[in-house]
């Protein structure tokens, strides 16, 4: 069966719950029976890794890389933040990965501006 990240929300407070559960609809319907809390996000877990292999912290890493990625085409753009950045990745490294692995609402990337490594 498939796993399932679910965020609830009431007032102030949000919750977030994991689950196994037939469909998303049994996601919906099980919460709106027990819960007073609004489902706000239902998120399907396509990868998780077990906690044995978590490598221990070292800080051999630079903390974050902050960007905004742009597309010009439909002169729209979005903010992504990474952590834990390896020594030897330069700007130009994530750039690449980031063209070739991550898209703008559907639509390819064509450049970065102003982005910002911290240590």
């Amino acid at each position: 069966m498939p796993r399932y990240r679910i965020q609830l929300k009431q007032g102030k407070r949000t919750i977030v719950e994991h689950g196994e559960f037939k469909s998303l609809s049994a996601v919906l319907a099980h919460y709106e029976l027990i819960s007073t809390m609004k489902v706000t996000e239902v998120l399907k877990i396509e990868y998780e890794n077990d906690t044995s292999s978590i490598p221990n912290d070292d800080f051999l890493y630079n903390s974050l890389f902050k960007g905004i990625l742009k597309n010009e085409q439909n002169r729209i753009s979005q903010q992504v933040i990474f952590h834990n950045i390896k020594l030897n990745k330069s700007e130009r490294d994530i750039y690449d990965s980031i063209k070739m692995n991550m898209e703008i609402d559907g639509f390819h990337v064509d450049s970065i501006y102003c982005s910002l490594f911290k240590r």
